[in-house]
């Protein structure tokens, strides 16, 4: 039996398989990818609380000072005028509230209280004789001083006429305040000559816009609160018949004065 030739076809393959396996030794592995690179997650961002942003109040601050508006008639009072300024602060100080000298009992603009502190707009905000549901604090003064208001509208006088619709007022502090509100008295129930306020703190692209609205009939206190502090306001009347009101007192509280 002649076995050559299957032998040389065995030693052919084996050949063969030999050449394939060294040449697959000599060659590199295929590198494995570099692992995905993690898309990175943004940090969240803290929701707005009453401390990073204005919030409206509704009471009277008092952690501040508390204004109420006089007017002292130099003719009358002469001499005396500075102590009779002195005796008023006295009488004022157990009732929580401290005077606000005006310059005459109706229609006088500026309004400015506290040295300064508080400085509302000329021609914005007057001061006024008549109030509707406000009551007069409770004392006894002396001839040549007499409590007055305060209106966002001029009041006919003379030959002059009054204003038939309530004006916008800007409120300027001279150091920055964490809470400024306001008793406002919308007018009657019936007929209220103010339905809503639109408080703006601050000013350009960082004011802050609120509006509540207001019982009809009834005085209430009305403002703000931003711990942060502000400096400009804007008062905006809203609804009613007139958008006019009329106010008695002004309650600030400074930043440094502020108890969170």
């Amino acid at each position: 039996m002649n076995t050559s030739k299957p032998l040389a076809l065995l030693l052919l393959a084996l050949s063969f398989s030999s050449a394939v396996l060294a040449r697959q030794a000599g060659k590199h592995p295929t590198p494995l990818p570099p692992p995905a690179t993690p898309t990175p997650v943004p940090a969240p961002i803290p929701a707005p609380t009453s401390d990073s942003q204005p919030t409206l109040i509704s009471y009277q601050p008092t952690d501040g000072t508390t204004y109420a508006l006089y007017f002292m008639d130099r003719k009358r009072l002469g001499l005396s005028l500075a102590r009779e300024w002195a005796t008023l602060q006295r009488q004022l100080r157990p009732l929580g509230l401290s005077p606000c000298q005006v310059a005459a009992d109706i229609n006088a603009t500026p309004v400015k209280c506290g040295n300064g502190l508080i400085q509302f707009g000329a021609n914005e905000l007057y001061t006024y004789g008549r109030p509707l549901n406000l009551q007069k604090v409770p004392l006894t003064l002396t001839k040549g001083i007499k409590q007055v208001f305060s209106a966002n509208f001029r009041s006919p006088k003379g030959l002059i006429p009054g204003d038939s619709i309530g004006r916008m007022v800007h409120v300027h502090f001279n150091q920055p305040v964490s809470q400024f509100a306001m008793n406002f008295d919308p007018g009657q129930t019936l007929a209220p000559s103010l339905g809503a306020v639109q408080f703006i703190v601050g000013t350009g692209k960082t004011a802050v816009s609120l509006k509540q609205s207001l019982l009809a009939g009834t005085p209430q206190w009305l403002g703000v609160q931003f711990p942060a502090g502000f400096t400009d306001l804007v008062v905006v009347p809203l609804d009613g018949a007139t958008q006019a009101y009329v106010t008695d007192q002004f309650s600030v509280v400074t930043k440094a004065q502020f108890i969170p």
